[in-house]
């Protein structure tokens, strides 16, 4: 009997214990979108093209993400900063803000939060928008984040 129970136990316990590994690699799982046009993160500019989105430590408040090129040749970690909308999002997004034909990654969105991660404005986009003279926000495109398929 003590056996069996023994057993029981240590089933369940290994249960557990995958069904929070399980839940925790879909949470940190990457990626993915086709960026139609190029975009600078941070003092880096990408070519338009296939891109990998990770967020990299998803249980601090310190976020950060990493975006790879699909072939590996490109890539920038930069910190987020956390950001709230009154609206739950169906569907991950990044959205970009932009300036004629110069986009700059601003804020990446999951699916079915209301939470997203901000990308600070580098020293380009501050003064791009300064000397565009332009008094309002930026204009602002979203392009879909779709789960990586391995």
């Amino acid at each position: 009997m003590k056996k069996q129970n023994l057993r029981n136990i240590l089933m369940f316990s290994l249960f557990a214990i995958l069904a929070v590994a399980s839940v925790h690699a879909q949470s940190s799982r990457e990626q993915t979108a086709n960026i139609p046009f190029s975009f600078t993160v941070a003092d880096k500019t990408f070519p338009a093209g296939e891109y990998r989105i990770e967020r990299l430590n998803p249980s601090s408040d310190k976020a950060a993400i990493a975006i790879k090129s699909a072939d590996g040749h490109l890539s920038k970690i930069v910190l987020t900063m956390p950001v709230q909308s009154n609206v739950t999002r169906e569907n991950a997004k990044l959205v970009f803000n932009h300036y004629g034909d110069q986009y700059f990654l601003a804020q990446v969105w999951t699916p079915a939060d209301n939470t997203g991660l901000a990308v600070p404005e580098s020293k380009m986009e501050r003064s791009l928008a300064r000397n565009s003279g332009q008094q309002r926000e930026p204009e602002r495109t979203a392009i879909a984040l779709n789960a990586r398929r391995n």
